[in-house]
């Protein structure tokens, strides 16, 4: 009778199934539940199956795990990634296209601490975008795209622009990458000819709305002096975007201003403060009070008020102006006169030759805190000067 009560209590015989090995031939429903352990390893196995890009040849899929490894390296140790990438590549017939798009990312990564890789970086992603056609889609994307941001980067704007337009054509149906091709036109200063793609695509797009008005204003921006219908159609176009983004709202503000519409602009600030988009509108004065510090409405960032003495302000008169070290301001805000830019600090990096000029003011500034974001520059208005009020959605503060 006490043989039942062992049989009796199944749940630790299936709970343990190494005790179910003895009496397998008694019990032959252990037989059966066997392919429950079988199908296990099954089910695990699947979704590492799943994670191959299908887009990978046969032997590429085989050193996925490497490939995988490799990737993970990009962050950490671009280095190390790339002499892992350009291992498999030589391993997989040295034309594995995503053995090499990754060795061409190692080398991106590697230029924000070297910027002389630049150039190899480029002809890395070059090559891979000459594969053409052949190139899957997850592979020329993004490596048109990265190609195209180096050479814009390294000035070369005209290249960039005849690359894209080589290799659009097999991708011609995406949109980034012809918003891309958009924006590249603008900053080779050929705004005709980016309205002219825009005009094709999907106008109810708000991103490429964005693109139609930076189009129009540079185009305002290249002839000022022919009138303010260029900074009108901007606006109107951005007028029309119904998702008022901080970054619409500052270009339309923007526009708006320029065109003589100030009651607009100012109508645009307010609906974007009640909409919670922005948090104040206090950073488009009609007039310059002087002595009035503007906090830009995107930033939090707090820095503290410093006042630049008289004799501070003559030494850069004597080491600045007086000697030509100065730019003029860029943006097309400049109303009338002369608006120069002396740069101090760029990204939390202070240029050595321009602090020469003015080293106590480098001193002081940095002491304050200035210099650890975005750019620190001492800003000249010549005398009967004036600037257009304006605002710009890359301001921390002003």
């Amino acid at each position: 009778e006490a043989a039942p009560v062992e049989e009796a209590a199944p749940v630790e015989e299936e709970a343990a199934p190494v005790e179910e090995a003895a009496p397998v031939e008694e019990a032959t429903p252990v037989e059966e539940a066997a392919p429950a352990d079988d199908v296990a390893p099954v089910d695990e196995a699947a979704p590492v199956e799943e994670e191959i890009p299908s887009y990978l040849s046969d032997k590429e899929k085989d050193r996925w795990s490497e490939l995988k490894i490799a990737f993970s390296l990009l962050e950490s140790d671009p280095s190390a990634a790339k002499e892992q990438f350009d291992q498999l590549n030589s391993e997989l017939g040295k034309k594995s296209p995503i053995a090499m798009y990754g060795s061409a990312l190692a080398l991106e990564k590697l230029t924000e601490s070297d910027p002389k890789l630049e150039r190899n970086a480029i002809q890395a992603f070059r090559v891979i975008v000459n594969m053409g056609k052949k190139l899957p889609k997850e592979i020329m994307k993004p490596s048109l795209t990265s190609v195209v941001h180096l050479l814009i980067k390294s000035g070369r704007v005209r290249m960039a622009v005849s690359t894209i337009e080589k290799y659009l054509p097999h991708q011609a149906d995406d949109l980034d990458l012809n918003l891309l091709l958009v924006d590249t036109h603008i900053q080779n200063d050929d705004p005709e000819k980016a309205l002219e793609v825009a005009a094709n695509l999907d106008q109810d797009i708000t991103s490429v709305k964005l693109l139609q008005a930076k189009a129009y204003k540079t185009l305002w921006d290249q002839n000022m002096s022919g009138g303010t219908e260029p900074l009108s159609k901007a606006a109107d176009i951005l007028l029309a975007v119904t998702d008022k983004t901080t970054q619409v709202i500052a270009m339309l503000g923007e526009c708006l201003v320029k065109a003589g519409r100030a009651d607009e602009a100012a109508a645009v600030y307010e609906a974007g403060v009640a909409a919670g988009v922005l948090t104040t509108p206090q950073q488009h004065p009609v007039t310059l009070t002087p002595g009035l510090k503007a906090q830009a409405v995107w930033g939090d960032m707090e820095i503290p008020a410093l006042d630049i003495t008289e004799e501070e302000k003559e030494q850069i008169i004597q080491a600045v102006i007086y000697k030509g070290l100065f730019g003029e301001m860029e943006g097309g805000n400049t109303k009338e006169g002369v608006w120069g830019y002396f740069g101090l600090a760029d990204n939390g990096i202070w240029l050595k030759d321009e602090c020469k000029a003015i080293p106590n003011i480098c001193k002081k500034l940095q002491e304050a805190g200035f210099g650890t974001v975005g750019k620190t520059y001492v800003s000249l208005l010549y005398p009967f000067s004036s600037t257009h009020p304006h605002t710009a959605d890359s301001n921390d503060v002003l």
